[in-house]
């Protein structure tokens, strides 16, 4: 696939646990890259780094028409990794065992993915402290998980397609229930939500945000429809898109 042909964005949901990286994954990282890596104290931190960014680049490699190695990736100057002029853009998120990737070249995009369990005490606690007053009375006519995640996830998806930070930003995200656009400092995000549907019925909510990205573009991605073997030793996430 062409850089100059495709237009589209595109998304991978797996699960980390059943997936066995080769023993060169390491070697295609850029020197910032297994630098960061090895300074990672956390065992499960740095498997779904490696993991997120072996897939990353053997998923963008036959697009830019590259080896994955030679994938040029910096931080731009929010501290956001990118791709160095390609046009391409990509974001990674993940919540306990689950990681998701996207990227396209339709503009800015992030994603984030969350599958925790939070009592209701725990909702109200983080509503009070990062979202408005009327997100939260939002909130308090149905103190579910559902709506609680699927607010957090709009919230963090635009913070991280804008490249400046969480902290401190979650309650400058203007949202307004049911709709599929968000703001936040006077630029306008284009909302998809999907559902991602553990093997072990487990639920987590996941929303991508971009610039100005129309609905029919978005793609999701199976393993068994990528350009390079990964070892697979158990089932992946379904990923089915709902309105």
């Amino acid at each position: 696939m062409s850089k100059n042909k495709a237009t589209s964005t595109q998304i991978l949901i797996c699960d980390a646990d059943h997936l066995i990286l080769p023993h060169y994954a390491q070697r295609l990282l850029s020197p910032p890259e297994r630098t960061r890596l090895e300074n990672m104290k956390s065992p499960q931190q740095a498997k779904l780094f490696l993991l997120g960014r072996y897939l990353l680049r053997q998923l963008l490699a036959p697009v830019l028409q590259q080896a994955p190695e030679q994938l040029d990736i910096r931080l731009d100057d929010k501290g956001k990794p990118q791709l160095a002029d390609s046009g391409w853009h990509f974001n990674i998120s993940h919540s306990a065992n689950l990681l998701v990737i996207a990227f396209g070249n339709q503009g800015q995009l992030g994603i984030d993915i969350e599958g925790r369990h939070l009592s209701e005490l725990q909702i109200q606690r983080l509503a009070k402290r990062y979202f408005a007053p009327e997100e939260q009375a939002w909130l308090s006519k149905d103190h579910t998980q559902a709506r609680f995640l699927q607010l957090w996830t709009i919230k963090e998806a635009v913070l991280k397609a804008h490249g400046g930070g969480i902290a401190n930003n979650l309650s400058a995200v203007q949202w307004h229930p049911f709709e599929p656009i968000a703001h936040f400092e006077k630029a306008q995000y284009q909302l998809h939500l999907y559902q991602a549907q553990h093997n072990r019925v487990t639920l987590a909510h996941q929303h991508a945000a971009t610039l100005d990205l129309n609905k029919d573009t978005i793609h999701p991605l199976k393993l068994s429809d990528l350009p390079f073997t990964l070892e697979i030793s158990g089932p992946q996430p379904n990923l089915s898109y709902s309105v």
